[in-house]
């Protein structure tokens, strides 16, 4: 017998006999008893089918040492099947009923290396987390990863936060909209091609995965889902002076996505016209271009012109 496991008394449930939270009727009727539903404006779609859950597992490549974080645990279905191949999770969860849900599910079935946290990721300082649940010595040099069935109208957020802050995560497995999916693949020149694209093109390698139905949560969203793997790169895909100069380049060209680069970009950073036209004319741009035909090799010339005319000017303020 493992730590993890419990001699039952005859006719008690326990670990070994509960029912999957993937089960529909088993949660729902879970739910229900404890006053506790989905609620949709809050993006709260409960996957229920086994073999996608054993699909998103299989693709985040675990090894039994590896750490993981799940973002918007719901009532826990992927977080307590993750807790059976890592080493330590943490469900995260703003809801406070599914969060008290979670744990006593956890405790139900045994489950000792899952740390519920209740509160919005998107103030949580999560390298400062992961640093208290785990220690600073099961950290260092380990394998840090996030598997999430994502709120979908958090995704965007959360992924900047994910990939620009200070926590190195190896490796993230993501279920998203499947039009989410799209921009992140998309390639320049094309309709999806956008800001979500360059994010998580300049810090990881996507790959789309799989597409979901609609038909396997509880309640169905309006629209399909796809699980994209996006693998952290070594160093950023494109080599950029300055990162905030980059990313503020992005965001003024995709910001304006009907203008030419030079309109979009006119007063980026306090520089007027005449000063854009001498950037894009050293990086060898034309002005006429729109962001989204843009790759990130051109955006990065773009941003490092930037980066040293901002320089520039910095030196002449201080020097008068």
């Amino acid at each position: 017998m493992n730590g993890n496991e419990r001699t039952l008394q005859p006719g008690r449930r326990g670990p070994t006999s509960l029912p999957p939270l993937t089960s529909p009727s088993y949660l729902t009727e879970e739910l229900k008893e404890r006053g506790l539903h989905p609620r949709k404006r809050m993006g709260q779609h409960f996957l229920v089918d086994d073999n996608i859950l054993q699909k998103i597992i299989s693709a985040a490549e675990f090894d039994r040492g590896d750490r993981v974080i799940d973002i918007g645990s719901g009532p826990g279905a992927l977080s307590l099947a993750l807790a059976k191949r890592a080493a330590g999770v943490i469900a995260v969860e703003w809801d406070r009923g599914l969060a008290a849900f979670l744990r006593d599910q956890a405790r139900q079935r045994g489950v000792s290396n899952l740390r519920v946290v209740e509160g919005d990721v998107r103030r949580l300082d999560l390298e400062r987390l992961c640093r208290e649940v785990w220690g600073e010595k099961h950290l260092a040099g380990k394998s840090l990863k996030v598997v999430a069935n994502l709120p979908y109208y958090l995704t965007t957020p959360l992924l900047f936060q994910l990939l620009q802050g200070s926590l190195h995560i190896e490796l993230s497995v993501l279920m998203i909209q499947l039009e989410v999916a799209r921009r992140i693949l998309a390639e320049p020149g094309s309709k999806d091609y956008g800001l979500l694209s360059v994010l998580c093109q300049f810090y990881t390698e996507p790959k789309f995965l799989f597409k979901v139905s609609k038909k396997v949560f509880y309640p169905p969203p309006e629209v399909d889902s796809a699980v994209v793997l996006l693998r952290r790169l070594p160093v950023p895909s494109v080599s950029v002076l300055d990162e905030e100069s980059f990313f503020q380049v992005v965001r003024a060209a995709f910001l304006k996505r009907r203008k030419t680069l030079l309109n979009a970009l006119e007063g980026l950073g306090g520089l007027g016209k005449r000063d854009w036209e001498n950037i894009l004319a050293g990086a060898g741009i034309s002005p006429k271009l729109r962001g989204e035909s843009l790759s990130l090799e051109e955006f990065a010339k773009i941003s490092d012109m930037f980066y040293n005319i901002k320089g520039v000017f910095r030196s002449n303020r201080n020097n008068l």
